[in-house]
């Protein structure tokens, strides 16, 4: 069974190992590179089992779990940057409430994911490329931060963590 899932976030126009071995193996260069723009993030995931479907079921699942392991990763990211740079320790507990809760409505976040594309390689495996469009998890991640009871302090940081997702999600090619 192969389980190679990579998720990438950026282009490039060089062609590198990945869509060298993918020519030679015969198949589309995104099972071996992902799919890389600034819309959104793109995740591969691989299933081989005794039919098409259940293969395919893998497949999207995989690609769903690096979908969520990415946002988790991004998230954790940008509140750790606004939290060394805050310095109140109110904004900081809740930055850290705020991160944690981010990481519970993963869920929401991978509903909003779509197949982009699909591959059956000669061997049966069956190769699924899943999309989460930037639009989804910043607005996600924006309503779950206004659900937290808000100070002034809270309010604050919840508009700079709005402003770091749009940010960090627009500008990472």
């Amino acid at each position: 069974m192969c389980a190679a899932v990579c998720l990438l976030l950026n282009c490039g126009s060089k062609p590198t190992s990945a869509s060298k071995q993918a020519e030679k193996d015969g198949i589309p260069v995104w099972v071996y590179g992902g799919r890389k723009d600034n819309t959104g993030l793109y995740a591969v995931g691989a299933g081989k089992l005794s039919n098409d479907i259940t293969s395919r079921k893998m497949a999207v699942a995989q690609a769903r779990l690096e979908l969520a392991q990415s946002v988790e990763v991004s998230v954790k990211g940008i509140t750790q940057t606004l939290v060394d740079d805050q310095g109140a320790e109110g904004d900081r507990q809740f930055l850290a409430a705020l991160s944690e809760n981010a990481a519970l409505t993963t869920e929401a976040i991978l509903n909003g994911s779509e197949q982009a594309d699909m591959f059956k390689a000669g061997d049966g495996t069956i190769y699924v490329l899943m999309y989460l469009p930037k639009s989804t998890f910043v607005t996600e991640l924006t309503k779950k931060a206004s659900t937290f009871n808000r100070t002034s302090s809270a309010a604050y940081t919840e508009e700079k963590m709005a402003e770091a997702y749009e940010k960090y999600f627009s500008t990472n090619k």
